[in-house]
């Protein structure tokens, strides 16, 4: 089985359980730190100005995660539930799946951020696709947000949610509402609160995938790290992948949000595993403007140049991981056109 990315190319070398390989062209190949339930994946980031750091979705200013067991999964206590939060506002964006059948979560996503510019927390489950659920599924879904806000003193139009695992099941809702309390406890700044995080939101994957960058944007330093999962179903457009990711870069909203939706395009929007579109298939992406940078409002701005290229690496890094990880994959392929 191959995964094809419409990238350099890259070959696997030795068994995917080794979490190791070679890189050719211009690109450089990380393994980043073992999570504590699953191992990382190696992470493919374009070469570029910018430094591979610790941290994945905490990495940037302002950003707490966690992710905690809570019940969720049908077998198994690999932690099923995770929680991104922000400390301030933060300038929102979001890219969803283009199945005609959208679960409950992507509903939901895509009315709040029609609703409101920011957002302080994202939701994750894995267990439960909450897809093809009708009316029920989508008031589980406002009743978990509406918890969620309860407890981190917030308006529920400030939680997002994204969910995983098996269609035409709805959220395991009593265990979840149940777990809360913990999860909002267990977040943390840390680098392990990253870890948790990533390790909650995945399926079948064997590898998670989590990775952060900081670079400069008008002469002061930012921070971009994400976390994704994915390894079947993966056709463009996305498909069965969820992401979040964080900065604390300052952006104005329909900037941000074009940038968004342009990085997408670039990184998932290009793999492909198996030809197949899922229901379910979200990034969601925060700016909590801490870093003191310059605010962009220009997409011609050297400044937004700057933070796109940033925001493109880290997508597209995290997206070869996700077809490195591909169901039954034995090599990776990339693949130049255009070129000279």
């Amino acid at each position: 089985m191959y995964e094809c990315l419409r990238f350099p190319a890259i070959p696997l070398q030795g068994p995917k359980s080794k979490l190791w390989s070679s890189a050719r062209m211009d690109f450089k190949c990380c393994v980043v730190s073992v999570s504590n339930v699953i191992p990382a994946a190696p992470i493919y980031l374009p070469e570029g100005p910018w430094t591979q750091i610790p941290g994945g979705v905490t990495a940037a200013q302002g950003f707490k995660a966690a992710g905690i067991y809570g019940g969720l999964r049908a077998k198994g206590d690999k932690p099923d539930l995770a929680l991104v939060t922000c400390d301030v506002d933060a300038t929102s964006a979001g890219s969803f799946t283009t199945n005609v059948v959208a679960a409950a979560p992507v509903l939901y996503c895509k009315n709040a951020l029609n609703i409101s510019e920011t957002a302080r927390a994202v939701l994750i489950n894995a267990g439960q696709a909450n897809a093809a659920t009708g009316d029920a599924g989508y008031q589980d879904v406002i009743e978990c947000v509406n918890a969620v806000a309860k407890l981190l003193k917030m308006g529920p139009e400030e939680v997002l949610i994204e969910s995983t695992g098996v269609i035409g099941h709805r959220i395991k809702k009593g265990a979840l509402l149940e777990s809360l309390p913990k999860l909002v406890n267990s977040l943390s700044s840390s680098v392990q609160g990253a870890d948790s995080a990533a390790v909650a939101i995945t399926t079948t994957d064997l590898v998670t995938k989590s990775v952060a960058v900081e670079s400069q944007v008008g002469g002061k330093t930012i921070t971009i790290g994400g976390m994704a999962k994915g390894s079947g179903m993966i056709h463009p457009n996305m498909a069965t992948m969820l992401g979040v990711i964080t900065t604390d870069a300052v952006v104005t909203s329909d900037v941000w949000r074009k940038m968004v939706q342009v990085a997408v395009n670039r990184s998932f929007n290009q793999i492909t595993v198996d030809g197949d579109t899922s229901t379910n298939d979200t990034v969601v992406a925060l700016a909590s403007g801490l870093s003191g940078s310059p605010r962009i409002s220009s997409l011609e701005s050297d400044e937004a140049m700057q933070l796109q290229a940033c925001l493109d690496a880290v997508m597209q890094g995290l997206a070869k991981s996700i077809a490195w990880d591909g169901e039954g994959a034995t090599c990776l392929i990339e693949v130049y056109w255009g070129l000279q």
